[in-house]
């Protein structure tokens, strides 16, 4: 699947996990012209539902307090907190953190290595990573910014529509800042996995405001199961992590300067590791998507758990 949206890539990942359970697993997207796959018929089959922003509109009645209706979740509690204001009933929605994938576990140093001769030039010998979508309250604005303030360390940002990285690239050059690389989509996913293995450090500039309150990113728990260190701005739903043993250097957000120290530190308390820090990937090992697909079918009446394949 072409990737388009964070939603889209969740969807995707979220199938995977519950098939290498040894789940039967299939992903649709309804029809809204045909009723057949519109789970608001139900059909009397159990349902997990999703949802991952405020909740606007009340829910009906009779559907969450079906017994069909096994759970909701959310990744946050202030949107869990909404569900439960327009009707879900408190006792079946939860909060649960996001994920990565097995493969980020998969050490590969050779192609990490490619990816540092292909993109380090000038002489630079340190590499800043960014995965994911290229919004403003992402903080790519922000890291064009600390890249300029850093011109002897190399910057490369991942993901995005073509637009957003043709726009991006323009913002680069109308500020004159040449140490930067906008990349795209990596494709396959496993070359994502060895370039977030080939950086000194993994960035995660995400803006203050209304998103960063219940942003549940998934580059996150990619960026620890890379066991790179990672700079990171302080936005609530990552606090939590702030007193684990996860690599990382913390700053307060919307500050160039503070997140370009924060990248300066890390580069002389943790120096790159080509099998990388296992501090942050065994503390990463809990967050795999199959286990969080196991965390989900617990809070499902036992009777209605599918049977895992042989």
């Amino acid at each position: 699947m072409q990737p388009d949206t964070a939603h889209e890539i969740h969807d995707v990942l979220c199938a995977s996990a519950s098939a290498s359970l040894g789940y039967s697993t299939v992903l649709a997207y309804p029809d809204r012209s045909k009723s057949v796959l519109n789970p608001i018929d139900k059909h009397q089959i159990p349902v997990i539902y999703e949802r991952h922003y405020f909740q606007e509109q009340p829910f009906e009645p009779e559907i969450v307090h079906s017994p069909f209706f096994q759970v909701a979740i959310t990744q946050s509690e202030p949107i869990r907190e909404s569900l439960i204001q327009k009707g879900m009933p408190s006792e079946k929605v939860f909060w649960l953190y996001n994920g990565f994938e097995q493969s980020f576990l998969v050490r590969q140093p050779e192609a990490a290595a490619e990816w540092r001769r292909k993109l380090l030039a000038n002489g630079r010998k340190h590499l800043v990573v960014y995965s994911g979508a290229l919004y403003r309250f992402k903080g790519i604005d922000l890291l064009i910014e600390v890249a300029k303030k850093l011109p002897d360390i190399q910057f490369a940002i991942t993901g995005g529509q073509d637009s957003q990285v043709q726009a991006y690239q323009q913002v680069a050059r109308d500020q004159q800042v040449e140490n930067i690389n906008f990349l795209g989509w990596i494709l396959p996913r496993e070359r994502l996995v060895s370039l977030l293995q080939a950086a000194d450090v993994l960035a995660h500039p995400h803006c203050s405001g209304k998103e960063a309150n219940f942003t549940n990113p998934v580059k996150f728990f990619q960026y620890m199961a890379a066991g790179t260190p990672i700079a990171v701005t302080e936005i609530p739903p990552l606090m939590l992590f702030k007193d684990s043993p996860l690599v990382a250097s913390w700053c307060i957000p919307d500050n160039p300067d503070e997140f370009a120290g924060c990248i300066q530190r890390i580069l002389i308390t943790y120096p790159r590791r080509i099998e990388g820090y296992t501090d942050s990937i065994d503390f990463a090992r809990q967050f795999s998507w199959e286990d969080r697909a196991n965390k989900i079918l617990s809070y499902v009446d036992e009777s209605f758990r599918p049977e895992i394949l042989n």
